[in-house]
């Protein structure tokens, strides 16, 4: 739930009633919206025109799926949750795991949810039917021809990318060209190893990405949706498998092999049956969940054999990459809270952190797998990144966000780069730094770049760089 403050005024809407139909017009049907509103079709029909709405799209189920996330951030300020599960028809587990999952969502909304009161159709009184005219007017004036939304599909994009390249070139061989290490443009969360019709690699698009020189692609894992772990006991764990092992093999046929971010050990709800049966393993609070505490022996053990039944099963699997320090609440000192912890409040967060790579580390070797580990060093606080690096496994590589830290001037204003940059060319000094103490121990480095318009800023359709 996190923190409930006021909602956000849209006031330049006559309404809070007028800024929901604007703001789901394109996306949700007129059937929907009545719904959630306790209102005729006809009612929103009539009130979205007269503020100089057409018609709007018509969505498919996988439209409407990939706008899930747009439709949640126009909403999250007008609507509670219980209304807002009803525009998107979901259950409220499938809302939990969204905004737990899907890239640290609850995060990107401000980690609260506004509280917003229950939004019911209410008749327009005269002073919104004249500000509703005015901006019927100002729609006519900036888009007279009347294409609001825009002339091509949503997301087509998704399409044209994954139809095959007119032109292709061969791939160098994966295993032993430099690595060029890249992302979906249009992958959905969820359960894509489950669910086929999120498949984020259509042979097209990996045709495609071949022919451009990328060698490796990612997708997130969750170790309990891939392996049994002991404290989640996961369904449909071989048919995941299968779904991956076929990933692979179509993969390997374009010279690319896959990778898995691994964020691992995920916190279990604090009221877990787990943490009574094992109390030893129950590590920091924070918000409803406790962390599994890596300085518990069991939960090491359990990670490494985790790791290593999956490279048994997926032999071709290329690779994981790791982030030990992020939004999830892994260890207990991801979020630097480690002196809450009755065993970690003794060791540095360096030796913890080193500790939780090197647990993945020993779960490959064991299973004389041929992956490659990456340890991202996103997170870790500048006092003690270089022990972390000093203390993790020799075979590990190790990955910064190259531009970081860069010292940048824009219109006269000095600042460095937070973390990505599209305008500045890295590597800026944390890289560097880092880098050094990683190649002093004859370790590879490798440089993490974001080349298009990030996550945080996914509403931007281009940015002029």
């Amino acid at each position: 739930m996190g923190a409930a403050p006021t909602p956000l005024n849209a006031a330049w809407f006559p309404g809070r009633m007028h800024a929901f139909i604007w703001r789901n017009w394109a996306l949700v049907t007129i059937d929907r919206m009545a719904a959630v509103l306790g209102a005729k079709p006809d009612d929103i029909v009539r009130v979205g025109r007269s503020m100089g709405l057409g018609p709007g799209r018509r969505l498919s189920d996988d439209q409407r799926r990939r706008a899930s996330l747009t439709i949640i951030r126009r909403n999250w300020h007008l609507l509670p949750y219980e209304q807002l599960l009803s525009l998107l028809g979901w259950s409220v587990e499938e809302m939990a795991y969204t905004l737990r999952e899907d890239d640290f969502f609850f995060h990107k909304l401000g980690l609260l949810k506004p509280k917003a009161a229950p939004l019911r159709w209410a008749e327009p009184d005269a002073a919104q039917r004249t500000r509703a005219v005015e901006i019927a007017r100002a729609v006519r004036d900036h888009f007279p021809g009347g294409a609001l939304e825009g002339r091509d599909p949503l997301f087509s994009f998704v399409e044209a990318l994954s139809r095959p390249p007119t032109t292709s070139r061969p791939s160098p061989d994966a295993g032993t060209a430099p690595l060029r290490l890249g992302y979906s443009y249009f992958a959905l969360y969820g359960d894509p190893l489950l669910d086929p019709t999120l498949d984020p690699y259509p042979d097209g698009y990996l045709a495609r990405l071949a022919a451009v020189g990328v060698n490796a692609v990612w997708l997130q894992g969750v170790l309990s949706r891939l392996s049994p772990l002991p404290w989640a006991k996961e369904a449909n764990i071989e048919r995941r498998r299968a779904t991956l092992r076929d990933l692979a093999a179509r993969a390997a046929r374009h010279g690319i092999k896959i990778f898995l971010y691994l964020n691992e050990p995920r916190s279990l709800p604090a009221k877990s049956a787990m943490f009574e049966m094992h109390p030893e393993w129950r590590g920091v609070a924070e918000m409803e969940f406790n962390a599994l505490c890596t300085s518990a022996s069991e939960v090491r053990a359990a990670l490494s054999e985790g790791v290593a039944d999956l490279c048994r099963a997926v032999p071709d699997l290329g690779g994981f990459f790791t982030i030990t320090a992020s939004e999830n609440l892994t260890s207990c000192w991801s979020h630097g809270r480690g002196n809450e912890c009755r065993r970690c409040k003794t060791r540095p967060p360096a030796e913890v952190i080193a500790e939780v790579n090197a647990t993945f580390h020993e779960g490959i070797r064991a299973a004389s797998g041929k992956q490659r580990l990456l340890a991202w060093d996103w997170g870790w606080a500048d006092d003690w990144a270089i022990e972390v690096i000093e203390r993790l496994p020799a075979g590990v590589s190790l990955m910064s966000v190259s531009e970081w830290g860069l010292p940048i001037e824009r219109g006269g204003v000095k600042t460095t780069v937070g973390e990505y940059c599209l305008s500045a060319i890295g590597p800026g000094p944390r890289a560097a730094r880092h880098w050094e103490a990683a190649k002093k121990r004859g370790m590879p480095v490798v440089a993490k770049l974001q080349l298009g318009v990030s996550w945080e800023f996914a509403a931007a359709p281009s940015l002029p760089v």
